[in-house]
């Protein structure tokens, strides 16, 4: 019998999670020694102290009613326990009512600290989200955003615009002056997109040089108007700057209505090749100044 004492108190006094119990109104009775590790608090003295005090708010109050309702246990409640230096750790707490021969209810459970869960959590979203060179939305969440706003126009019977925007000569800054050079290009042009667009409007990163512009409840004249300060902006960036390459962008517009409603790829055809036109017309009037 002494061993298998000495064998649960080892395992006690080396458990990872914070094991605790309490009597029915979370008075501590027990908790392992790694609550110390987790909260700086000393195990002796959280005993006869009310668990509620490792916890911001009344959620465990919430836990404890779930129990006691279900009647059993409660698993994987997400609560925020905080330290003796106020910090906030995310935690999974488990609770299992445990009821002796005379019929008095004890709670006991476990707190699993998830703090490092969240914050790989928070990267992998982070990494499944943004582009990483311009913290701009992906190609995935930006077509994500288009049919989604495809369906609120429907829905709302409104419009919608987009633009298509292809960086110019991207390779040859890249061939020429260096990757670095070609990110900075990149960075450029989206600092100056974003300084001109509204708080609703929506930029994405489609891939290499391209990226998807999408106006919310807007129509081309206001979509033009507002590229016409991104325009404004990058004239302005290459009069100050002396860098040895133009720092520019094709762009090609299109617009949809609930009442003639295109589908995402419909849309972005349509704009994609409106971007490529520009692109010629302005290639050829280059070409026909520098020879003329």
């Amino acid at each position: 019998m002494n061993k298998s004492n000495d064998k649960y108190r080892l395992i006690f006094e080396n458990l990872h999670d914070i094991y605790y119990e309490t009597d029915k109104d979370g008075i501590i009775i027990t908790v392992s020694p790694s609550i110390k590790k987790y909260t700086g608090y000393e195990p002796k003295k959280c005993i006869s102290k009310n668990i509620t005090f490792l916890f911001k708010g009344n959620k465990y109050k919430d836990l404890f009613l779930k129990v006691l309702l279900s009647k059993e246990s409660v698993s994987n409640y997400e609560m925020q326990l905080t330290d003796n230096n106020g910090e906030i750790h995310h935690t999974l707490v488990s609770a299992n009512i445990i009821k002796d021969p005379n019929g008095n209810i004890r709670v006991s459970g476990l707190i699993k600290d998830i703090c490092d869960l969240k914050a790989t959590t928070a990267e992998l979203y982070h990494f499944a989200t943004y582009d990483e060179l311009t913290g701009v939305y992906n190609r995935r969440v930006g077509i994500e955003f288009l049919n989604q706003e495809l369906k609120k126009m429907r829905r709302d019977n409104t419009f919608l615009s987009i633009c298509y925007i292809d960086i110019n000569n991207l390779k040859i800054v890249n061939d020429n002056f260096g990757h670095d050079a070609g990110d900075s290009l990149i960075k450029y042009i989206v600092q100056d997109i974003k300084s001109a667009m509204r708080e609703s409007d929506i930029l994405s990163r489609l891939g290499g040089d391209e990226f998807l512009l999408i106006f919310p409840g807007c129509r081309l004249k206001e979509v033009k108007s507002i590229w016409k300060r991104v325009e404004e902006s990058l004239k302005e960036r290459n009069s100050k700057v002396d860098i040895g390459y133009d720092i520019s962008a094709s762009y090609g517009f299109a617009e949809t209505n609930s009442e003639n409603a295109l589908s995402s790829d419909e849309i972005i055809q349509i704009a994609d090749k409106r971007m490529y036109d520009y692109k010629r017309r302005t290639k050829a009037e280059k070409q026909k100044l520098d020879t003329g």
